[in-house]
């Protein structure tokens, strides 16, 4: 697709159909188009694509602090909730009352 007809901005697709994803277009300054290129270039990156999805999963992180926890917080609780239970009785409950009318008072 050509340039804009100020010629700042281009369109540039950044992805492509499988499973999981989908092809999405996105016009990008020539500023941006060459950030992206330069760090194709530098290695670090495959392609364009790598390079837009990190920058979302930033800003998406950056938005919403929890979302970078939830690994982390997941890979702690799921052994817990996947680990041998047993169910909790009367008696259970009989013995929590009596630790806590043991317990002094807080000042």
């Amino acid at each position: 697709m050509p340039p804009e007809p100020d010629g700042t901005c281009r369109l540039v697709d950044i992805g492509w159909v499988t499973r999981k994803s989908w092809v999405v277009q996105v016009t990008l300054t020539k500023d941006l188009e060459t950030f992206i290129a330069r760090k194709v270039r530098a290695g670090g990156y495959a392609d364009s694509s790598e390079v837009v999805r990190e920058a979302l999963r930033h800003l998406r992180n950056q938005d919403d602090p929890a979302e970078a926890d939830s690994p982390a917080l997941a890979e702690l609780l799921l052994p817990a909730v996947r680990g041998r239970h047993r169910p909790l009785t009367p008696r259970h409950f009989d013995q929590l009352r009596l630790r806590a009318r043991r317990k002094p008072a807080r000042p």
